[in-house]
């Protein structure tokens, strides 16, 4: 029972299909069929308006965006936009038409109906030759390129002096107030503000004078070591000169007991 309803419902999903073939060129006898319908779910998407958009499936993957644009602007009217919702095999596309009545045309078309998709108008590449476009599709062209570059460094060269014009005005607003702006460290992928001159100039004399007093720390030790050696040395020679002098004194020291 529960197989028959599936079987069921996929054939009503299938019914509300309709099919269209399509050929590569005139001259080619083999024809490949696209099943499609008006592109209607709950929650429709804005890029496919409602009314406006239809779901095209089995398209081929030498289809492109701009030939199935062109096949279907000319046999129903004119297409806003194209899209595929995979790239690889037989896609699934979105077909959007600038008016109501172009997809009214678009599900009115017969199923015997064919269109081709490579004409004098329309050129659908195939193989090496599209292969060749999408490489060179791909390159940079060096005019550009450059452009692209010099306007990029005029933008930057702009901002920097916007920068510099700002940081002027607060250091002239900062003055004119009596305000100090403290900034903070530089982000990544910004600007940081630039400290103020007068800020620089205390930070640079703070360090200035914690230098000249580690200098005088160290003198002064040194001054302390050198003074109790030379103190040492005098007590030395006064130690000497004493000694010597109490050896004379028992040198003339002479023993008469009468």
């Amino acid at each position: 029972m529960k197989n028959s309803m599936i079987m069921k419902s996929d054939k009503q999903n299938h019914r509300s299909f309709k099919t269209l073939w399509i050929r590569f060129d005139k001259e080619n006898t083999d024809k490949h069929q696209l099943f499609f319908k008006e592109h209607s779910v709950r929650n429709q998407e804005p890029e496919y308006p409602r009314g406006r958009t239809l779901f095209v499936l089995n398209v081929p993957p030498y289809a492109t965006a701009e030939v199935l644009k062109g096949c279907f602007g000319k046999h129903c009217g004119a297409v806003s936009n194209v899209s595929f919702a995979n790239q690889k095999g037989f896609k699934t596309s979105y077909v959007v038409f600038e008016d109501e009545s172009s997809l009214e045309k678009a599900l009115e078309l017969p199923e015997k109906y064919a269109i081709t998709l490579n004409s004098k108008d329309r050129v659908c590449l195939t193989g090496l030759t599209k292969w060749c476009r999408e490489y060179n599709s791909s390159l940079h062209s060096e005019k550009e390129m450059k452009e692209e570059i010099e306007s990029y460094m005029q933008n930057y060269d702009k901002r920097i002096v916007d920068k510099i014009a700002n940081e002027r005005a607060m250091e002239k607003a900062e003055e004119n107030d009596g305000w100090v702006t403290v900034s903070g460290r530089k982000k990544r992928g910004e600007f940081a503000l630039s400290r103020k001159e007068s800020t620089v100039n205390k930070v640079h004399a703070k360090e200035e004078q914690k230098d000249k007093k580690k200098e005088l720390r160290n003198f002064y030790t040194f001054q302390i070591r050198e003074s109790k050696k030379q103190n040492l040395a005098e007590l030395r020679k006064k130690f000497e000169l004493d000694k010597k002098r109490l050896q004379d004194l028992k040198s003339k020291r002479t023993f008469k007991p009468f």
